[in-house]
């Protein structure tokens, strides 16, 4: 099984949201105005899913973006990360998950069975605008919906604090997912949020 990125400490991995549409296009380029459908619009569903996972099974590099965290009723906003990590993604047990040295156990990735995603543009994200899962959608032509989309599900400890992960992933084309990174915990009766949106790129091999 190869090894996925690391998911680090609250920090890094607490913020949401994208930092620009054109960044998005020259992600996907050509423009979705000129282009075909992304290759795996259509493939949404469980019986395709199994035939296009093992595509995913690599090395991916992973760019996290702007975001903001509330802690109790402060906000804050904070910029995108100019580091970036390698995670991988591995197949067992005909499932995928994201690997690490780092993490304690592989995140599972399932396939979503949840409604649109959307994201909550009102909060201070830095810079902005954000772009949300419709925008990715319409960069590669295709609903989201009729996109791959898969969760994963973690969670670790922050000075004694349980802290609940949640990855969802848009497979937009083989080499290339947008996704939203949440972070959720409760300590000495204070609730803890933060959310990022994140591109992961397959690395050639």
């Amino acid at each position: 099984m190869r090894h996925v990125a690391s998911l680090p400490a609250l920090p890094r991995y607490s913020g949401v949201l994208f930092a620009g549409l054109a960044l998005a296009i020259t992600a996907f380029a050509p423009s979705p105005l000129h282009a075909d459908p992304s290759p795996l619009c259509g493939k949404a569903g469980a019986r395709e899913w199994a035939s296009i996972r093992q595509d995913l099974v690599g090395p991916w590099q992973i760019e996290h973006q702007a975001g903001f965290f509330r802690l109790g009723p402060i906000v804050q906003g904070f910029p995108s990360d100019d580091d970036s990590d390698v995670l991988s993604i591995a197949e067992f047990d005909d499932q995928l998950a994201l690997t690490h040295p780092d993490m304690h156990e592989p995140m599972v990735l399932r396939l979503s069975d949840e409604g649109p995603w959307s994201l909550d543009t009102s909060a201070p994200y830095e810079p902005v605008p954000v772009l949300t899962p419709d925008d990715v959608a319409l960069v590669v032509d295709c609903d989201q919906m009729d996109l791959p989309r898969l969760v994963g599900r973690t969670s670790y400890a922050l000075d004694g604090i349980r802290m609940d992960m949640t990855y969802r992933m848009m497979v937009a084309d083989p080499s290339t997912i947008f996704g939203v990174m949440e972070i959720t915990g409760t300590g000495n009766g204070v609730t803890i949020t933060a959310s990022r949106t994140i591109w992961m790129r397959a690395v050639s091999q």
